[in-house]
């Protein structure tokens, strides 16, 4: 009689079933794994002989076979050690004890001595398969409180392949911990990384919190040590807090790359995603693909930011490649593998010198760059990429009034202004712009006078429709900041001040 037992595997970011069948035959002690397993599920022969020996539990007589169902789909990961043992189990006079618990998925990889391991990708496959019917999970000890995040299901955790096997046997069944479990939030004090707004002037500051409540795509521009780098970080360190159904969508994908492997107490939110890719990245590590078909950077900056230093020094194709996820917030990609769809909703945040040398514009140095030279650095970036870029913003190279690094002047408290981008969230988040209508919808959060702002720029600053969309939403964005849900004139203006476009009429020193 074949026996079959319930597991999962991830898929890129996504888990999915996989149904584990066992049979035990007349032949020759063997022992063979079929359904297209990769290198690591292969090699769980091993691991599961050993474990099952080292448990002291019993292995079937003759030739076993397992099958991984669905065949045509490869399986990759570990996961899938402890549900092979759970149906070699079953053959070895377990069978009836399984009847019992058909609907019981098991996860986790088995260590040689019969630990039940965590399992990469795990809250990936947890969330799929609830969402499929399954309610009752087995799973690594160290993964409980993770696997408990997920609604609506019962939660195992396993310490040994021992205690399944005991359970399996009929002895006393421990008890099940339920899903739903809260999301603690995160500590109120997250971290220095925006005293550097403390040195800065009162326009920049109000940049950084625009950019922070908005979530809006910034583009800055100076000399070297003008500080591009720490206002970007500042603006990642003012974000809001995510929400638990954001948050829980973070760790799932984190997850499945294998950056949280131990979260098995004290489990907390996570803090918005800050990547900060090289330079050198290639295409298929900045939005996703290659032989094996994983995501890249912009998906695991899912719900956060997405911060590229040095603008000009990555190559022009992998730069264009985002130009299609900022606007739709997903990526879609097509190779010989396959095809793949990745969540890809992150706020860009970059940083650039002015010209080849950094010192174009600059009052310290002299710029020793040709106008060629100037010239191709600035064509570097493609104007539908810019397009795409909300708030431009040259840094100068001083403080102002003279002060020195290490004496903050003016009024500048921290915790005010994480209110301030939290009030602003929450005005943006109640009405939310998105869909076709984008354009109406946006100005009719306008007041007159910023209305006709707008209008009269599309004309004299050469707009296109994607930026006074853009324009419309940093005005509403500035405007919530002050706890109002219409934009005035003066919010529209601003927002004009911060485009490409203004900063071009005004002098043609960075773009």
């Amino acid at each position: 009689m074949v026996v079959m037992v319930f597991g999962g595997a991830v898929d890129g970011i996504n888990g999915y079933e996989v149904r584990v069948e066992v049979d035990a035959g007349r032949g020759l002690p063997t022992f063979q794994i079929v359904g297209l397993p990769n290198t690591a599920v292969r090699e769980s022969r091993e691991r599961v002989m050993s474990a099952v020996r080292n448990c002291g539990l019993g292995w079937p007589k003759g030739r076993v076979t397992v099958n991984l169902a669905p065949a045509e789909v490869r399986k990759e990961g570990a996961s899938l050690d402890l549900a092979v043992a759970v149906g070699v189990l079953g053959q070895g006079g377990c069978s009836g004890a399984l009847a019992d618990f058909r609907d019981v998925v098991f996860l986790g990889e088995l260590s040689l001595a019969g630990g039940v391991e965590p399992v990469r990708g795990l809250l990936a496959i947890v969330m799929a398969l609830s969402a499929g019917g399954r309610r009752r999970f087995v799973v690594p000890r160290r993964q409980l409180v993770e696997a408990c995040l997920v609604e609506g299901i019962e939660v195992l955790g396993a310490e040994t392949l021992r205690e399944v096997g005991s359970w399996l046997d009929g002895e006393s069944i421990p008890n099940w911990s339920a899903g739903g479990r809260p999301l603690p939030g995160l500590p109120p004090e997250r971290g220095s990384g925006d005293a550097f707004l403390g040195l800065v002037d009162s326009h920049t500051r109000h940049l950084a919190m625009t950019a922070a409540a908005g979530r809006h795509n910034m583009l800055l521009v100076g000399t070297p040590g003008s500080g591009k780098t720490r206002l970007c970080r500042a603006v990642g360190v003012l974000q809001p807090e995510m929400t638990t159904r954001d948050a829980i969508d973070v760790l799932r994908i984190s997850g499945t790359l294998g950056f949280h492997a131990d979260l098995n107490c004290g489990l907390s939110r996570p803090p918005r995603p800050f990547r900060a890719p090289h330079h050198s990245v290639t295409r298929a590590g900045l939005v996703g693909g290659g032989a094996g078909m994983q995501p890249g950077e912009a998906t695991l900056a899912h719900h956060g930011v997405l911060f590229l230093d040095e603008l000009t020094e990555f190559a022009y194709g992998v730069l264009d490649a985002l130009r299609e996820p900022l606007e739709e917030r997903r990526i879609s990609v097509v190779r010989g593998g396959g095809s793949r769809e990745w969540p890809a909703d992150f706020q860009l945040l970059a940083a650039m010198n002015p010209c080849r040398c950094g010192w174009l514009g600059s009052r310290r140095r002299h710029c020793s760059c040709s106008a060629a030279t100037v010239a191709r650095h600035r064509d570097r970036l493609s104007g539908p990429f810019l397009d795409r870029i909300d708030l431009f913003c040259e840094l100068d190279e001083t403080l102002p009034d003279n002060r020195g690094p290490f004496d903050p002047g003016g009024q500048w408290n921290p915790v005010e202004a994480r209110d301030r981008v939290v009030m602003a969230r929450r005005i943006l988040d109640a009405d939310p712009v998105r869909g076709a209508g984008e354009l109406l919808f946006a100005r009719r959060h306008l007041d007159e006078g910023a209305r006709e702002i707008l209008d009269r720029a599309r004309t004299g600053m050469a707009l296109s429709i994607r930026s006074l969309i853009r324009c419309a939403g940093v005005a509403r964005t500035v405007a919530a900041l002050e706890g109002r849900t219409t934009a005035l004139r003066c919010d529209a203006v601003r927002a004009l001040g911060w485009r490409r476009e203004a900063a071009l009429t005004q002098s043609g020193a960075a773009l």
